[in-house]
């Protein structure tokens, strides 16, 4: 028997990492894709006039926010050995970064400024981007 089945290189995680790495990542992009679908819920609430509509709608960006820009860093710097973990990262910070235009358009149409046809189809967009990286989570570690 080879002994290089027994040992592994420093800088390439184990089987064992790489499904872990997977189901944290699938998890993880798995909330955020849905909080961004409960947000276009909210939006259709608080435009329906919905009293706790405009409140929820609010409440979900922030924690998006919250979650995406930490999880996009977080995994550029912990999945940078792991197979097809880089381009995970980017589309995470990617979809922080237009989760941070989305909530500024959404603050400017807030306070009169006629942007709602930015905002609308950017939110799409976001849907779009947290399903892509839950894929992504889900390949993850794969050669």
């Amino acid at each position: 028997m080879s002994t290089e089945q027994y040992t592994e290189h420093a800088d390439m995680p184990t089987t064992h990492q790489r499904r872990s790495h997977r189901q944290w990542w699938v998890v993880v992009t798995t909330l955020l894709a849905a909080a961004l679908f409960s947000e276009a819920i909210f939006a259709g609430a608080m435009l329906s006039g919905v009293a706790w509509g405009r409140t929820a709608h609010h409440a979900t960006a922030v924690a998006v926010l919250a979650a995406a820009w930490p999880a996009g860093l977080v995994a550029i710097f912990t999945l940078r050995a792991v197979p097809r973990g880089r381009p995970l990262g980017l589309g995470l910070l990617a979809l922080a970064v237009v989760a941070s235009l989305q909530t500024s358009l959404g603050a400017l149409s807030a306070h009169g400024t006629n942007v709602m046809w930015l905002h609308v189809p950017t939110g799409v967009a976001l849907v779009g981007f947290a399903i892509q990286a839950a894929a992504g989570a889900r390949r993850l570690g794969g050669d």
